[in-house]
């Protein structure tokens, strides 16, 4: 049986490119702001995030994440944010660390790839 939602969270897992400042996610563009809403509607509801206002911009889109109160490792218990971006003229898609410094490990996008793939395992 064809399972959508498991296709669309192994389709971002397999879609994610790790920077030095940011967590690329290579998959195609919602082409319409009603597709935007859906994809990150979807993306929240799998990965476990709380999204903020989202900020509109002419050829953008960028909402603040809150995840679930659970990091990649049993030691990271506390909430984290990213930052969700999707730029048309760019066409690209990418979750940026945010936050204060001091927290440290949440800084580092490998942190927000290792959530996302935890959230992925448990689908």
């Amino acid at each position: 049986m064809h399972n959508p939602s498991h296709h669309f969270v192994t389709d971002i897992i397999s879609a994610l490119h790790t920077t030095q400042n940011s967590v690329q996610i290579a998959v195609p563009l919602p082409m319409s702001p009603l597709k935007t809403e859906q994809w990150v509607n979807q993306f929240t509801s799998h990965f476990s995030f709380q999204p903020s206002q989202p900020d509109w911009g002419a050829d953008r889109y960028q909402v603040v994440l809150t995840s679930a109160d659970q990091g990649p490792s049993t030691s990271d218990k506390k909430a984290f944010q990213c930052l969700l971006c999707i730029e048309w003229l760019c066409e690209a898609i990418w979750l940026e660390p945010i936050g204060n410094e001091h927290v440290g490990m949440t800084q580092n996008p490998g942190f927000i790839s290792d959530y996302l793939r935890q959230q992925a395992a448990l689908v």
